[in-house]
């Protein structure tokens, strides 16, 4: 019966692997976005009687783990304020992200889109998708944003206006599996203070025991873990007008030479997201590198199997501590008249407010980006309390560094490229300063 569990546990987690992978204090600011032409809406378009239908586009509706989450909010909104002003929302099954832009190019209106941060950019372009500033009323963003940090809100900015509206992420969490350091001599409460005691830590694991000491592929997914790892080690990915990528440097190589040593001296398996996920479940490997989207399994793995699960912040590179990015998605609109804005608007306030990010946390796993909501007793308080890897994601929120938007109609290939060199750089004989010099160059063609 076990057993069963484990296997039905794991089935879960690596369909939500195929797509869940998919920067400040936590004060707000006033304004965080960027008005051009003013939206202005003079009367309330909605009518009971006739109600708008909005179509919302969601990849999360399509995996096991997250389904049940998203349809809540869906049905909760439909039956209260849906109902009052003549709302209705469908929800579109959006698997792999694809069925938004055959639907796009077929004609059919597409209203809402839950996208990927990597592929923000290319959405704007080919996709039809605005920015908030010219869809919305200043004064109605203004004041629904309130209490959001910023940091959240500019993960989805493009040239100084929101497309995305940060929607479900977390940032990079070291899960830890108590038995296998206890079996190795290490004490699961501490964590390892920065990559290279992470590393003695795996060396004594793997010696000890036999087991993997860190699970983490290469390229996992979107690379948003990637990300963090070279924006911890001191290097920036693209430059400031997202012209170039700028990581051929000596901060980016030495991290990327700490981070080889695991594979090289067989301490960590790499591999695909699914296969590293499988190593943790199975106690296979004794860390792993990943989001909230998946607490929940691995709580619920770690109670059938019997051991204790930890949590902790990603670790920095020699001393420093470590900068976290985003995984997850934002919202993004294709409202085709005033009518279709205003009831979009009305169900982006519902699934981005209280009530929703409630929902998002306690039944998915991810971010409440209402930090708030953790100390009210009537929303997030008692979950928090009770789930204190919850609490850490929060607190990570201060200091989020945007995952990277790769610019304009090559993103998808752009991004390939940088994926595959991490696989190169980290799991060959190659060279780390030749793949990553080679890399910037073949991206920096496609981005001229």
């Amino acid at each position: 019966m076990k057993n069963n569990k484990l296997i039905l546990t794991f089935m879960v987690i690596f369909t939500l692997l195929l797509l869940a992978a998919c920067g400040q204090d936590d004060s707000t600011t006033e304004k965080t976005t960027t008005p051009s032409e003013e939206v202005v809406w003079e009367e309330n378009l909605l009518n009971p009687d006739e109600p708008t239908k909005v179509t919302f586009y969601s990849y999360s509706l399509g995996n096991a783990s997250m389904k049940d989450g998203v349809e809540k909010l869906i049905n909760n909104f439909n039956e209260t304020i849906g109902a009052e002003k003549g709302i209705v929302v469908e929800g579109v099954v959006d698997a792999d992200y694809t069925k938004s832009r055959t639907d796009i190019q077929s004609g059919l209106q597409v209203d809402i889109i839950q996208q990927t941060f990597p592929g923000l950019d290319g959405a704007r372009n080919d996709l039809g998708v605005v920015a908030f500033e010219d869809a919305f009323p200043q004064e109605e963003l203004d004041a629904h944003l309130e209490g959001i940090p910023d940091t959240a809100l500019q993960l989805g900015v493009i040239q100084d206006k929101m497309y995305g509206m940060a929607f479900t992420f977390s940032t990079p969490i070291l899960y830890v599996n108590g038995d296998i350091f206890e079996q190795a001599g290490l004490d699961p409460t501490v964590a390892p203070k920065s990559w290279e005691e992470m590393f003695k830590m795996a060396k004594q694991i793997k010696e000890k025991t036999g087991i993997y000491g860190l699970a983490l592929s290469p390229s996992n997914s979107t690379g948003w873990v990637s990300d963090s790892i070279l924006y911890s080690g001191g290097s920036e990915i693209l430059n400031e007008d997202k012209t170039a990528v700028v990581f051929d440097n000596k901060n980016a190589i030495s991290t990327l030479e700490t981070w080889k040593q695991f594979y090289a001296e067989n301490v960590a398996i790499g591999g695909t997201d699914t296969d590293a996920v499988q190593a943790f479940l199975s106690g296979n490997a004794a860390m792993h590198l990943q989001s909230t989207s998946l607490y929940s399994g691995f709580k619920s793995t770690a109670a059938s199997a019997g051991w204790d699960l930890y949590g902790y912040a990603m670790p920095g590179f020699k001393g420093e501590e470590s900068i976290p990015t985003n995984s997850g998605s934002a919202i993004a609109v294709r409202p085709d008249s005033e009518q279709k804005a205003q009831a979009i608007w009305e169900f982006v306030k519902y699934i981005t407010g209280n009530e929703g990010y409630t929902t998002i946390t306690k039944d998915i796993g991810y971010l409440p980006l209402r930090p708030y909501l953790a100390e009210d007793e009537n929303y997030l308080k008692s979950f928090v309390d009770e789930n204190p890897i919850i609490k850490l994601n929060i607190e990570r929120l201060s200091n989020i560094k945007p995952a990277t938007i790769w610019p304009g109609e090559t993103a998808n290939e752009v991004q390939q490229l940088y994926l595959d060199m991490f696989d190169k750089a980290l799991t060959t004989d190659r060279d780390v300063a030749e793949v990553v010099k080679e890399t910037q160059e073949e991206i920096n063609l496609l981005l001229e």
